[in-house]
């Protein structure tokens, strides 16, 4: 593969790149949704948002190579993500592949523009990241669909106004193919969400009870029993990318600098700590390519966006781990008196959850296991 970039390339680099200093904001003023609903319809303006989506249906009319710049440019300049991130996603690519044209119509508009936020629901209590053991179930009545049951670690559910969310209707058959996908409005009567405090004292993560909802049938997306195969290659978008490869490379740059800054760079055993970090960093930014590269060729590769995000999420929770020892009995302060504003004691803290959200290192290592290295299955 030429990693280069044409000059066309590049002069869409410096674009994005002085676009990004003249209008993104500080992360320290997102302070609420509103001032991230504004960051959102701001990239949604210029056109940066919902690549691959038809005109038709506001989609930006960059190609894939524009938009990984874009990504990388972003991550570079740490930007604010979006709001409605799991819905440009997640959620919109399943609508666009599987809905009906009054689902496009009805919801890809004020998924782009963030009038209504999203969250997705497939963790269950007793059945983690394995999603083909849902038990939330979802009988029909007529036009309805009537759901009862639980959801666990579902992110934002507690700002969001729908969800994307996989239940069961049917028993029969192997556990993954009775799985169905609806589109649940959270303000349904029957709908309780319950906001989970996590250990760096934020609440991004919730449970949600679900008692006799009614969802239309309209709100189905695709057909009964496609849920997996909808969920399925929608988690691939999650798990692929090459914007992950600057942030890596800017965590590091900072390791460097504390090692430096703390005297340490001549330890040998520090100097071998940080050139592991930095070969994993390489071939995480290899891995990232080749993503690029699969996607380009409109290649789906699963597995590999199963290797790349155990990869990693489990590389960022090193970074994390390696600044707490860098610092030593600093790392344990919060206030703002401590190294970095505690910037390195909340980090270590929040990427615990890394290598639980979107599937953990335990299911990920199972699907490189089975399906790359054809190990058998006990």
């Amino acid at each position: 593969m030429d990693l280069s970039y044409t000059p066309e390339e590049e002069a869409f680099r410096t674009t994005v790149r002085q676009w990004i200093a003249a209008n993104a904001p500080k992360r320290s003023d997102m302070r609420d949704l509103d001032a991230a609903r504004a960051w959102q319809r701001t990239l949604h303006k210029a056109g940066y948002l919902g690549v691959g989506w038809p005109a038709e249906h506001g989609g930006a009319k960059l190609s894939k190579i524009e938009q990984g710049i874009l990504n990388e440019e972003l991550a570079r300049a740490n930007a604010p993500g979006v709001i409605n991130s799991m819905a440009i996603w997640w959620v919109g690519p399943a609508i666009l592949k599987y809905g009906t044209e009054e689902q496009k119509q009805r919801f890809l508009p004020r998924i782009l523009n963030a009038e209504e936020i999203w969250a997705t629901g497939y963790s269950e209590p007793g059945s983690g990241s394995d999603m083909a053991a849902a038990k939330t179930r979802a009988d029909r009545q007529g036009d309805f669909y009537v759901v009862t049951g639980q959801k666990v670690w579902t992110t934002i559910a507690h700002i969001s106004d729908w969800y994307f969310v996989l239940v069961r209707t049917s028993t029969e058959g192997p556990k993954w193919a009775g799985l169905t996908l609806l589109l649940m409005d959270l303000k349904s009567p029957g709908v309780e969400v319950k906001p989970i405090r996590q250990i760096t004292g934020d609440s991004e993560f919730n449970e949600v009870f679900m008692n006799e909802v009614k969802v239309p049938v309209t709100n189905r997306l695709g057909a009964e029993g496609q849920g997996w195969e909808i969920v399925s290659s929608a988690l691939i978008n999650e798990r692929s990318g090459i914007a992950g490869s600057i942030r890596a490379d800017q965590s590091l740059a900072k390791l460097v600098a504390l090692a430096k800054q703390r005297r340490l760079t001549r330890d040998p055993i520090w100097r071998q700590r940080l050139s592991d970090l930095a070969i994993r960093t390489q071939i995480t930014k290899a891995s990232g390519f080749r993503s690029m590269t699969n996607d380009l060729r409109g290649e789906m590769n699963p597995h590999l966006s199963a290797g790349l995000k155990l990869l990693s999420t489990e590389l960022t929770q090193k970074f994390s781990e390696t600044g707490a020892d860098l610092l030593g009995v600093d790392a344990q302060l919060w206030e703002h008196d401590a190294p970095d504003d505690g910037k390195v004691a909340y980090t270590f803290l929040y990427d615990r959850s890394m290598t639980i959200a979107g599937g953990t290192s335990e299911v990920q290592r199972n699907i490189v296991a089975q399906r790359v290295l054809g190990l058998p299955r006990k």
